[in-house]
């Protein structure tokens, strides 16, 4: 495959921490330089890990919370057509910049940014730049480097201010605030139909910070509200943790 890709662009941003590749007319973003990233890759990670119990399709609505450089949003935006929608949520303010940029260069009319946290309750969070990788940033694990605050909302709020009812997919994967979200799953006004939550275990098991042992918990509020749930068994921990739910109806 790799001989068929065209690199037709390549942007840098925040000093080379970040770019963005335009390969056969697809635009990605990685913290990284990495000539092999393209959009097959991308779309197999989502069949692999976030879509791997449910995949959307045309029309429907995710709710992609921790959205990172759009990897997931990117693919979600196509797979749900302009007939549906996505919302994206990026809390860290650097990576939210350049999750900006790459959904203006694909021309992605579907997709609705937010740079907001989803936290405990309605207040101004901190959440640190993790500047060995973003991914790693977190609001429970501000110690060094660069501090942001931004306006942290809780999950339900957020959809009542954006009149957001229905969620046929919740991606979540927002480093152990994910604990949070058990109150959204007990409003009535929302149906949430099928959820895919990355729970931080392992970085509990590596760090020791309890605020990254979420599996149980997340287990725990959606059976509570309903939902039947599964995990994957891959032998690759951060796979591992994420737990799958889909409503009973």
């Amino acid at each position: 495959m790799r001989k068929n890709l065209n690199l037709r662009s390549l942007r840098m941003y925040h000093k080379g921490r970040f770019f963005i590749y335009d390969v056969n007319g697809f635009n990605m973003a990685s913290e990284s330089f990495s000539w092999y990233l393209h959009k097959y890759l991308l779309e197999q990670d989502v069949t692999n890990i976030s879509g791997k119990f449910y995949r959307p399709c045309a029309g429907d609505v995710v709710l992609d919370i921790g959205a990172g450089l759009g990897e997931e949003t990117c693919i979600y935006a196509d797979l749900v057509s302009p007939k549906g929608a996505v919302y994206a949520v990026e809390a860290n303010p650097m990576v939210y910049e350049v999750l900006q940029e790459v959904i203006k260069l694909n021309n992605f009319t579907n997709v609705h940014l937010f740079n907001i946290a989803i936290s405990e309750q309605q207040e101004l969070v901190r959440i640190d730049d993790a500047p060995d990788t973003y991914l790693a940033s977190s609001l429970n694990n501000v110690k060094k480097g660069t501090i942001y605050e931004v306006q942290g909302l809780p999950l339900h709020e957020f959809c009542s201010f954006y009149n957001i009812h229905q969620i046929d997919l919740l991606k979540v994967n927002i480093e152990g605030a994910e604990r949070y979200l058990a109150t959204a799953f007990e409003r009535p006004e929302l149906d949430i139909r099928h959820v895919a939550i990355s729970c931080h275990n392992f970085r509990f098991t590596k760090e020791g910070n309890e605020f990254f042992r979420t599996k149980a918990l997340v287990s725990d509020y959606l059976k509570r509200n309903g939902y039947a749930i599964i995990s994957q068994c891959t032998g690759t921990d951060y796979i591992d943790d994420w737990v799958y739910g889909t409503k009973m109806r």
